[in-house]
């Protein structure tokens, strides 16, 4: 809601305007935009005339924040040891967007990017990963994605005793 307040010798009329065009309709002391998009930002001001002249407010802005919407999760990874694996994300929202990678919910220091890449995966990079994603809407928290390491030899009897089975 946008409001103005003009005193001068009645009758006032007002004409709202968004980035200097006359907003359709918006000719009370105040407006209220409902259910604002990114479209919706820009500058908004008053135009108040009465039969001596015309004043125009000041703009102000309207800025919209877009909450962060993860549109690919990061996906589990099978991984023989030694290989190296990344996790990647896809997410939306009003820049800028930061990212905070998580294994087994805990902050990886330095691992701050749209990818979490690992090399020469050992048993001990098992687990969980998922990544925050915040802006100044707030954060979102993807799904977990589980790395499974291992080494040639459990793959190859693994595989086998699914043939089995």
């Amino acid at each position: 809601t946008f409001d103005v307040n003009a005193t001068d010798t009645p009758p006032l009329t007002y004409q709202w305007q968004k980035d200097g065009v006359n907003i359709g309709g918006a000719t009370s002391a105040g407006i209220t935009l409902t259910n604002v998009q990114p479209a919706d930002a820009g500058a908004y001001r008053c135009v108040v005339t009465n039969t001596y002249g015309t004043a125009t407010s000041s703009a102000a802005a309207l800025t919209v924040i877009v909450p962060v919407v993860i549109t690919a999760q990061p996906v589990d990874i099978n991984a023989t040891t030694g290989a190296t694996v990344t996790f990647d994300v896809n997410a939306t929202g009003t820049a800028p967007l930061t990212y905070q990678w998580q294994k087994n919910s805990v902050n990886i220091a330095g691992a701050t990017g749209t990818s979490y890449g690992l090399t020469n995966v050992q048993g001990d990079d098992n687990g969980t990963y998922r990544v925050i994603v915040s802006n100044a809407a707030g954060s979102i928290t993807s799904d977990y994605a589980a790395l499974n390491v291992y080494n040639t030899g459990q793959m190859i009897w693994e595989f086998l005793l699914v043939l089995l089975i």
